[in-house]
C-alpha cells in the first residue's frame, strides 16, 4: 500500500516528464489491484490529475489528493490575500475566493520563485493584525532550473519569526492532509492504518519526517531535490533508491 509523491518522484524536476519507471509502477499497481494514492502539493492546476494522465500515468480516479481537494475544509470561500504564482491565484478565484489585499479574512501562501520583500512585508503586517495565516503546504525547498528555492515552509518560518504568528497547513506534511489521504486509500482497502503505508518521496523534511511520526514506512528517492543522504538522519528511512525505477524493481519482486 503506497503513498506516492509526484514532483521529483514520478515527474522530473527538469522537464516535468515521467521519470523512468513511473508509468510502469502505476500500471503494475493497477494490474494487481493494489491500493495506492498519489499525494502531491500541487497548487497550480485544478485539473492536475488529468495532466498526469495525459503524461501516461494511468492513475485511478479515486487515487489522487492535493491541497485543492481539501482546501474548503480549512477555509470556506471568503476574501483572501493570496501569494503565489499567477496560476495559483487563478485557481483560488475559480474556487470561489475573492482576492483582497486590503482587508482579507485570510492570507494564503503557495510556492513562488518571484516573491519580493514587499510581499513578505505585507504578510508580516497581516499576521501582526491577527489575520488568519494559511500555508498551502509546508515544503522546505523545491527545485527549478537546477536550483533550489525556499519552499512555503521556509517562508512561513520566516514570517513566524518576524511576527510570532501561528499558521495552518493545508497540504503535506500536515496531519489533516495525511489523515484525509488515509481515509481516501481506505476506499480501496478498508482496514488500512498508517503502519500499513509506505510513502515514497524525494522530500525528506517536507514529506517523510512527519510520515514517520505517524508510523508510515518511509522511502527516499534521490531523483528530485535531494541527490544524496549526507546530513540526513537516515535512521528514519526504510529504503533509499536512486529513482522510482529501482524501487519499482524491488517492490514488484516482493509481490
Amino acid at each position: 500500500m503506497l503513498f506516492l509523491d509526484v514532483q521529483g518522484t514520478l515527474l522530473s524536476d527538469v522537464d516535468k516528464s515521467p521519470i523512468l519507471g513511473a508509468k510502469e509502477l502505476i500500471s503494475f499497481l493497477n494490474s494487481k489491484n493494489l491500493a495506492y494514492l498519489i499525494i502531491t502539493n500541487n497548487t497550480k492546476k485544478l485539473n492536475f490529475l488529468e495532466e498526469l494522465r495525459n503524461k501516461g500515468l494511468e492513475i485511478k480516479q479515486n487515487a489522487y489528493l492535493d491541497p485543492f481537494c481539501v482546501f474548503n475544509r480549512t477555509l470556506k470561500p471568503c476574501k483572501v490575500a493570496a501569494y503565489g504564482s499567477k496560476e495559483f491565484l487563478e485557481c483560488i478565484e475559480e474556487l470561489g475566493y475573492t482576492l483582497d489585499y486590503t482587508s482579507p479574512d485570510a492570507v494564503l501562501v503557495a510556492s513562488y520563485d518571484d516573491f519580493k520583500f514587499k510581499d513578505f512585508a505585507a504578510m508580516i503586517e497581516f499576521a501582526q493584525n491577527d489575520v488568519k495565516m494559511i500555508a498551502m503546504h509546508e515544503t522546505s525547498i523545491y527545485k527549478k532550473d537546477h536550483r533550489l528555492y525556499p519552499g512555503v515552509g521556509s517562508i512561513m518560518a520566516m514570517i513566524q519569526n518576524a511576527s510570532h504568528c501561528e499558521y495552518e497547513v493545508v497540504g503535506k506534511p500536515s496531519f489533516a492532509f495525511y489523515k484525509q489521504a488515509l481515509a481516501l486509500i481506505r476506499e480501496q482497502k478498508s482496514d488500512l492504518e498508517f503502519k500499513d503505508i509506505t510513502i515514497i518521496s524525494d522530500d525528506f523534511k517536507g514529506d517523510l519526517l512527519r510520515a514517520k511520526e505517524l508510523g508510515m514506512k518511509c522511502v527516499l528517492v534521490l531523483s528530485g531535490k535531494i541527490s544524496h543522504t549526507k546530513g540526513l538522519d537516515t535512521s528514519i528511512l526504510d529504503g533509499v533508491f536512486k529513482s522510482i525505477l529501482e524501487f519499482a524493481k524491488e517492490f514488484e519482486c516482493k509481490i
